[in-house]
């Protein structure tokens, strides 16, 4: 009875065209539209090109100092300020005239930079003008310590190599790689998604099943059936529970097929080698025991409201707490993740998942993380059976 139940109410959840809406094709739509988003932030199209103003004064020579940036278009404007200010140019840069026979002299020249820091393309622009302007100074040290016959090795006296230790590997990588920028951004949206389309696809079953149940005044017929409360109950959360685990699993695949066929820079940080067949399994553990785990605690919110609108007002902020480990731990590195973080709901997926992206797999976080679910689904299912054998929470 218990099975057939459970896929009774299976059945009418698939066919509910809200439900698919919400739990499916909406966490498909938000993992596309993201997926795409970061992947253009990292990517940055080499046939565009970005103004540059300059006096109509600047030299031939000055506009050498650019050759090296191709993306970098300059032009000639009467007021190159006023020019970025009107939209005209991304950023405008302003030096002397004469200035390259004042450093033939020996003199000090100072170049002005001009640009808006909150613009994408300004703050590209203008990097890319101190990157040239700092090379050009090194030359011209270069050339002014070989006139007087110094080695040039005094200007760089020391010699810097970067080791990530947040990684198992010890490779020596540069602090701005591409694999360490994509692996930031995934282990930043990608438990994001994956917890909000679990909290998503779960949100209409729960306030449905016991909250609508209670609007219809169906939960008095269906309590008279030879069906015990707590087989109803248990039906009725494994329901909840299955809809948000294949919200959560098919935002999984999703975002692994977007990644590895619509991305190029993003996928630069997507290689766990043979690592992967372990830790494709535990992110799908991990994930069905968080949807126990939010499926319980919806559950129990449901239950003791007495309308949909009413469950609507208490699922909503649990729908909302899957953002909170995202501003807590979005800049937190691996090595300062601490044994608190893998024991609290909400914040172990995320801090799990982090380590799982990184490539590491550590076999007590992951039993911290899975016994601390499975604690937490424990309380709320026994609140839940509590408040469901009562029929002052039950009956309206």
């Amino acid at each position: 009875m218990f099975l057939n139940m459970y896929i009774k109410e299976m059945k009418e959840a698939l066919r509910d065209r809200r439900t698919l809406l919400l739990s499916v094709f909406l966490p498909i739509l938000l993992l596309t539209g993201l997926t795409i988003f970061y992947e253009s932030m990292m990517s940055m199209d080499e046939d565009e090109t970005y103004t540059l103003a300059v006096k109509s004064s600047f030299s031939e020579d000055g506009k050498l100092l650019l050759k090296e940036f191709p993306q970098i278009e300059v032009q000639s404007f009467e007021n190159p300020t006023d020019a970025v200010k009107d939209g005209k140019a991304a950023a405008a840069l302003l030096v002397s005239d004469g200035f390259m026979e004042q450093i033939k002299k020996g003199e000090q020249v100072t170049f002005s930079l001009s640009g808006d820091s909150y613009s994408q393309d300004s703050s590209f622009v203008l990097s890319q003008v101190e990157s040239a302007l700092t090379l050009f100074e090194k030359q011209i040290i270069q050339e002014r310590l070989q006139t007087i016959d110094v080695d040039t090795s005094v200007i760089s006296p020391l010699q810097v190599n970067f080791k990530e230790v947040g990684l198992e590997s010890d490779n020596e990588v540069g602090p701005e790689s591409d694999n360490g920028a994509s692996l930031s951004i995934l282990s930043l949206f990608l438990p994001l998604i994956i917890t909000s389309a679990i909290s998503t696809g779960a949100y209409p079953l729960a306030s449905d099943l016991f909250a609508g149940e209670k609007d219809r005044k169906t939960m008095e017929a269906l309590l008279m059936t030879p069906v015990s409360r707590g087989k109803i109950l248990l039906a009725k959360w494994l329901t909840i529970s299955s809809v948000g685990a294949l919200a959560g699993i098919v935002s999984i695949l999703v975002v692994t097929l977007e990644l590895i066929f619509l991305t190029e820079e993003l996928k630069k940080g997507f290689d766990f080698g043979s690592d992967l067949w372990l830790i494709l399994p535990t992110a799908l553990l991990i994930t069905i025991l968080f949807s126990l785990f939010i499926g319980a605690l919806q559950m129990s919110a449901s239950i003791i409201s007495k309308t949909v609108k009413e469950s609507q007002n208490y699922l909503s902020p649990i729908s909302m707490l899957v953002i909170l480990p995202t501003l807590f731990l979005g800049g937190t590195g691996l090595h300062e993740l601490t044994t608190q973080h893998f024991l609290i709901p909400f914040f172990n997926i995320f801090a799990l998942f982090k380590e799982l992206l990184y490539g590491v797999i550590d076999y007590q976080n992951i039993l911290l993380t899975a016994g601390s679910l499975v604690i937490s689904i424990a309380i709320f299912f026994a609140v839940s059976r509590l408040l469901f054998l009562k029929d002052k929470w039950v009956l309206n």
